[in-house]
């Protein structure tokens, strides 16, 4: 009988234990749902705090390592991990400012066979001269602190973002770096990393209105690209010629935009140090806006990345054109794929489709007798996010004007529009949480933005304006890691 109580009692207590651990939960659940409101299922964010402009994209030892100057690392593009803080050393009197990593495989610095080094700006404060800097690693995680940087300093205030590279032809290192407020780009030259020849320069030419930071240039099918980010949130690129001493445009009658959104800013490319014949060329962009990237509502951090895109140049009717792809190692991530009939859309037809906002949609519309026509996404409470095309305007445009709470900043509702004209729309569009990217006409035409809708805003509707239009391909894919 004794035994019998006693295993009564511990069954007891177990309950017990059971209902106070599903009260606890109950109780702490939605605080930490509310901690992680708006946080990306398959973009990269860190664990908590800042991330701005991506630095320092290189592939080495199989990885892909992201730097900000935080430290993640993946094997697939898709999946990262975060690593502890790598940068080591610093006297804590300045900030580490955008730059690049290179993988030293001759030793010409003197850090060590194959170190990992990081090129980037010793930023003080706007009254102290702008200076670039190393730090090296040996065990590709920590970043010690040059002892004798900065490496190039030039007395300038307005001097940041070297991107660095190794050109093979001249046996040294290149590095890019930009003059914001004079809206110049510089190219420098180097046996060592240390010791900088300057080259030429290049600009000011196509946009200039803000300042131009986050340079960078890379060979693509061809010719040589120079992408120049045009503050607070845009990005420029020139095609031309790169000849290890200078870069000459193409002509170019105007401003050439990699991506028409609000937030999709600072882009720059990977370095693959394991197969240098490798032609591909992927990059990953900052989703952010320095207008109000400090004040948006997420309260786990502030930012995230966009997807990695494989980029390429096109010639269309109006001459070359860089050409924007998600990278193919996405689909790993799709699940439960929803394949819709062909079908006439005049007004508004609403979708059953997941119930969540991490998705992925190819749509192509026919626009017939239409005047406009395109998705509804983030649709609830009389909110959405639309992503349309106007006919007449001859445009592709995104709008997310009414779409999630605007109070943080009044500069945040914004209809953002792209040229195109086109009567067969086709449109591939990748939501999550706080975000949507939309690749155009196969990726000639890119828009991104954030966006911080409420936990009910799921739903997705086709719509046509002014007349009928045809889905004539419509399938979503659920995104899950």
């Amino acid at each position: 009988m004794l035994r019998q109580r006693t295993v009564c009692r511990c069954l007891f207590k177990t309950d017990l234990m059971q209902r106070y651990l599903i009260l606890l939960l109950a109780l702490c659940f939605p605080a930490v749902m509310a901690a992680q409101k708006y946080r990306p299922v398959y973009h990269f964010s860190p664990k908590h705090g800042w991330i701005g402009d991506p630095d320092g994209l290189i592939k080495f030892r199989g990885k892909y390592h992201l730097f900000w100057w935080g430290h993640a690392v993946s094997n697939d593009l898709v999946h990262w991990q975060e690593l502890p803080y790598p940068m080591q050393g610093g006297d804590g009197t300045f900030t580490y400012f955008s730059g690049s990593v290179v993988v030293d495989k001759r030793n010409t610095a003197g850090f060590g066979d194959s170190a990992m080094v990081a090129v980037y700006t010793l930023h003080k404060n706007d009254s102290v001269p702008e200076a670039q800097a190393l730090s090296y690693s040996n065990d590709d995680t920590l970043f010690h602190f040059y002892k004798h940087n900065p490496v190039l300093d030039i007395g300038s205030n307005s001097f940041r973002d070297p991107q660095v590279f190794w050109y093979a032809k001249d046996q040294r290192w290149i590095m890019v770096v930009t003059h914001p407020h004079l809206h110049k780009v510089s190219f420098y030259a180097s046996p060592d990393l240390k010791h900088w020849e300057h080259l030429s320069d290049f600009g000011p030419m196509g946009a200039v209105a803000n300042d131009w930071e986050v340079p960078d240039l890379f060979a693509l099918d061809g010719k040589w690209v120079l992408t120049i980010g045009q503050g607070p949130n845009r990005m420029q690129y020139f095609t031309g010629h790169f000849d290890g001493r200078s870069f000459v445009s193409d002509p170019q009658p105007e401003a050439l935009w990699a991506d028409y959104g609000p937030d999709f800013y600072a882009a720059r490319s990977w370095r693959n140090a394991d197969d240098t014949a490798s032609t591909r060329v992927t990059w990953m962009g900052w989703l952010g806006n320095w207008t109000y990237a400090r004040d948006v509502p997420s309260r786990w951090g502030k930012g995230f990345e966009s997807i990695p895109r494989d980029l390429s140049l096109q010639p269309f009717p109006e001459g070359l054109r860089l050409v924007q792809q998600p990278v193919p190692e996405l689909k790993v991530l799709r699940r439960d794929s929803i394949v819709l009939p062909r079908r006439k859309v005049n007004g508004q037809m609403p979708l059953t489709l997941f119930g969540s906002n991490s998705y992925e949609l190819e749509v192509d519309i026919d626009l017939q007798t239409a005047k406009g026509a395109g998705l509804q996404v983030l649709l609830g409470q009389g909110r959405s996010f639309v992503v349309g095309y106007d006919v007449q305007q001859k445009q592709l445009y995104i709008d997310r004007s009414n779409c999630s709470d605007t109070a943080f900043s009044a500069h945040f509702p914004v209809r953002m529009s792209a040229p195109l004209h086109t009567r067969q729309l086709q449109l591939h569009i990748f939501v999550d949480a706080a975000s949507v990217e939309v690749f155009a006409q196969q990726g000639k035409i890119v828009l991104s933005a954030t966006t911080f809708p409420s936990e009910t805003q799921t739903g997705v509707a086709l719509f046509a304006k002014g007349g009928t239009a045809t889905v004539t391909h419509f399938i979503a894919w659920k995104l899950e890691k």
